[in-house]
């Protein structure tokens, strides 16, 4: 008897160990428009049901496309007062205070714009100078002003202007996921939204999270680079991520402000590294915008990481982004 109970409490304790030791959870799922996958390691899968939960809160709350989320009704109601929640005013704010930093480049002042183009729909269509000009005029960010009141936040839009966050509400939603992740306590993990991923820890070999640059000129599983990401948020804006071709010309979605039209500053794709998810959504954007010569300045002045693929196939990154990253250029066509 006496050797059975030691026995018995051992085997006890080893059950007990496997049952709480961490697997790969894996997750596919289509949220906010696009495909959303995630591997966390944990004992089961009840985070990763809680990040997709997560997710569709902050579709329900920002996403332009449903009229009873915070953005729909307010571009419904353009001028009035409308109440929305703290995480919209949030994001809202966010987006405001980086257009002004960008100097523009970023501006989530551009819905009408972007409808009028259709990317992504069956109406995709190049609009006229006059329809354009006339979109443009309603495009001031600075006509849009978020204030707290009894019952909570609310917004007014003095321009009539046409928000969308599609610009900046991924890399928020990642934030969002890496909180939930540290408040369960996961130290191993990789989420991806589209464009933008979050990575935090090793994988149980003890391996780095590896992420690939995707070729700009390649099909979608084509790669011409590769990095480790731990406990930073990448997010990548590239002329093949939503587009048309209409006579002979292939139009994208990534706008320049300034005319309304795709953004010609020589570039294919920009990629951007940082602390924060909102901000490396929303600098991948501007910086595609700004071009290679005034994006690395702006990027180091910033504080955060960006590598620039031009229409030439230039490599063009901040200072020291290898060495971070242990970048690796798997595409030979590609060249400093």
């Amino acid at each position: 008897m006496k050797r059975i109970i030691p026995l018995l409490l051992a085997l006890s304790c080893m059950f007990a160990l496997c049952a709480c030791s961490p697997v790969a959870q894996q997750s596919e799922s289509f949220i906010m428009d696009t495909i959303v996958t995630q591997t966390v390691y944990a004992s089961d899968n009840s985070v990763v049901r809680q990040n997709n939960q997560i997710l569709r809160d902050i579709e329900n709350e920002m996403s332009k496309t449903i009229p009873t989320s915070d953005i729909g009704r307010m571009n419904a109601q353009n001028v009035q007062d409308v109440e929305i929640s703290d995480a919209t005013a949030q994001v809202l704010q966010a987006c405001i205070e980086q257009a002004k930093v960008t100097g523009g480049t970023f501006d989530p002042a551009l819905g009408g714009v972007v409808a009028a183009w259709g990317f992504g729909t069956d109406n995709a269509r190049v609009p006229g100078e006059e329809e354009l000009e006339g979109l443009l005029a309603h495009t001031d960010y600075n006509a849009i002003s978020v204030s707290a009141n009894e019952n909570g936040q609310s917004v007014a839009n003095a321009g009539g202007t046409q928000v969308d966050l599609g610009g900046a509400v991924k890399g928020y939603a990642l934030d969002c996921l890496a909180q939930n992740l540290a408040d369960n306590d996961i130290s191993s993990a990789i989420l991806s939204l589209g464009g933008s991923i979050y990575a935090v820890g090793t994988k149980p070999d003890g391996s780095a999270y590896k992420i690939g640059i995707r070729d700009p000129f390649g099909g979608e599983n084509d790669y011409m680079a590769k990095l480790t990401l731990d406990g930073k948020f990448v997010s990548t804006s590239g002329t093949y991520e939503r587009g048309f071709t209409q006579g002979g010309k292939y139009y994208f979605h990534i706008l320049d402000p300034e005319t309304g039209h795709p953004a010609e500053s020589g570039l294919a794709a920009v990629t951007v590294i940082c602390t924060s998810g909102i901000l490396s959504d929303i600098y991948s954007t501007a910086l595609f915008v700004m071009g290679a010569e005034r994006g690395v300045a702006f990027a180091q002045e910033q504080g955060v990481d960006a590598l620039f693929l031009t229409d030439d196939k230039r490599v063009i990154t901040t200072d020291g982004f290898a060495e971070k990253y242990g970048l690796t250029v798997t595409n030979k066509d590609y060249h400093e």
